[in-house]
């Protein structure tokens, strides 16, 4: 995986990008959905428990995942942090080549105030995500009384552009009360835009995975049945974006590499006569071996490192210098 933060235009405005590597072995998934995270925080701070922990999270599931840090307190009135969000919309899709995302499957996740600020790049956003994940969001206009500025009702503003959203609240939410929730699903319902509404009996305000380690070791930040939201939410984010592909029963071969090496797929490397004259040089158990046919969607490299002392680190250095001599036939 590759972390990296950038910064955006507005002061202190940051990007933290965890993009999954690609590998050989899971060519189903060589581009994937990415979810853009704003932790809460009353717009006076971007909580951590609602950041990182969320980001490992989707990672598992796996989704690329991005945090933004976005303008705070004197900075927070809008629109800025609006453009903080569309920003960092316009940047993964931008970038979606170099990070391997999809830019037609890119989910929005807010919590509290970033519950707001992400049903806002829904509803009113120069550019808008193609899912929008609202967890204990401030929707009404009202809640601007808590907070460092008014914000602009996003229930009010949903229309026929809105994305689909799943929206997640608790009743006991005494902060954010859960009208804030019944207030959106209401305007999704009123312009037939399609929506997921959990709502859990027990809980605090700010849960985040409602899981002890995301607690902050709070009893009230760790409820077993509200933590189900998360699973319930990767479920309607597979049912938006669909799920990997898991529909052949033979191994897919990489079409194109841009050069040979230990590092590409046995298959590949065994269509070229060259690669093959050339590891069996070096392996010539391999012809022989029953396992072959299971082995070529492997790379070599997984192959020698499997075999345990069949060559020496020099004889793999030589090996994948010599294939990445041989010209690829395209």
């Amino acid at each position: 995986m590759r972390i990296s933060t950038l910064d955006l235009t507005h002061a202190g405005v940051t990007l933290t990008a965890y993009v999954l590597d690609a590998s050989n072995e899971m060519p189903n998934a060589r581009t994937r959905p990415a979810v853009l995270i704003f932790p809460g925080g009353a717009y006076r701070a971007c909580s951590d428990r609602e950041a990182e922990p969320v980001a490992m999270a989707f990672l598992a599931e796996g989704y690329h995942a991005f945090v933004l840090r976005y303008s705070l307190n004197g900075d927070a009135p809008f629109p800025k942090p609006l453009n903080d969000a569309e920003e960092a919309l316009d940047l993964i899709r931008m970038r979606s080549e170099e990070w391997h995302v999809d830019p037609g499957k890119v989910a929005v996740c807010g919590f509290s105030a970033g519950g707001h600020l992400a049903a806002a790049l829904g509803t009113m956003g120069r550019v808008r995500p193609n899912a929008m994940i609202l967890c204990y969001p401030c929707v009404v206009a009202s809640m601007g009384g808590i907070l460092p500025a008014p914000i602009p009702g996003v229930d009010e503003a949903v229309n026929s552009l809105t994305p689909p959203a799943y929206i997640f609240h608790t009743y006991e939410d005494t902060l954010v009360p859960v009208g804030n929730a019944l207030a959106m699903a209401a305007a999704m319902d009123r312009e037939k835009r399609p929506f997921e509404l959990h709502i859990f009996q027990n809980g605090a305000h700010g849960l985040s995975l409602s899981r002890p380690v995301t607690s902050g070791g709070m009893r009230s930040l760790s409820d077993p049945d509200a933590a189900k939201w998360f699973g319930l939410c990767v479920a309607w984010l597979r049912n938006q974006f669909g799920d990997f592909a898991a529909d052949r029963d033979s191994v897919l071969l990489s079409e194109t590499v841009a050069e040979y090496s230990i590092d590409v797929q046995l298959g590949v490397l065994w269509k070229n006569d060259a690669c093959r004259r050339l590891v069996l040089g070096k392996l010539p158990m391999l012809e022989e071996s029953p396992q072959l046919k299971d082995a070529m969607g492997v790379p070599l490299r997984t192959i020698i490192e499997f075999g345990g002392g069949l060559l020496t680190s020099e004889d793999v250095l030589d090996l994948d210098l010599q294939l990445k001599e041989i010209q690829v036939i395209s």
